[in-house]
């Protein structure tokens, strides 16, 4: 299981250490503002813990605990999980992508530069067709990151409680378009 690093980051994999860390996000009223089950008990933040462990036995990619590079200090989560439902007009196979920061690390640019990573996994080595992003329609934080990381809006839908939710999608195609082509050749001069 290999560790991703990004300028300021480490993106590590899921591992049972983490637990802790995600019953601090999963209970923190700020963090879960937005997911439609509110905030956690620590027995159902326990059993989704077990389910991206055995996400990553099953599939070799899944949730990764997000680490300053600098002092490794812990600033969230990143997800790149199998959906449980293909979504309408989308590429198979997708991917699904999220992100959940600690408070004191908002405003930083983690959940992008996370992210970021997470698409270059997605397309590069996991050969995604397409990776989809659905967050609560107020988000306005991950409707931000959703933009810069060029997904774009795809539909709409209600989460499990009714609330308004948005779709947005990135395909390998675009993906691979909007980066630029990497010229290896050796030039004469």
């Amino acid at each position: 299981m290999l560790t991703l690093t990004t300028r300021r980051l480490l993106l590590e994999p899921w591992q049972e250490r983490h637990a802790p860390h995600l019953l601090r996000l999963a209970t923190d009223s700020r963090v879960m503002r937005y997911i439609s089950t509110g905030v956690w008990s620590p027995g159902y933040a326990a059993r989704r813990h077990v389910q991206a462990l055995r996400h990553w036995a099953d599939h070799g990619f899944g949730w990764r605990a997000v680490h300053d590079r600098r002092d490794r200090s812990f600033l969230g989560l990143v997800s790149l999980i199998r959906p449980a439902s293909p979504v309408a007009g989308i590429p198979e196979p997708a991917l699904e992508i999220g992100w959940w920061v600690a408070p004191d690390a908002w405003g930083r640019g983690i959940a992008t530069e996370a992210a970021s990573a997470m698409l270059a996994e997605a397309f590069d080595r996991l050969e995604a067709a397409a990776v989809v992003a659905r967050f609560h329609a107020a988000n306005i934080g991950s409707a931000r990151v959703t933009a810069k990381l060029g997904l774009v809006p795809v539909g709409e839908t209600t989460g499990p409680n009714g609330e308004p939710m948005r779709i947005c999608a990135l395909t390998g195609a675009d993906y691979r378009s909007d980066r630029p082509v990497k010229d290896d050749r050796k030039r004469p001069g």
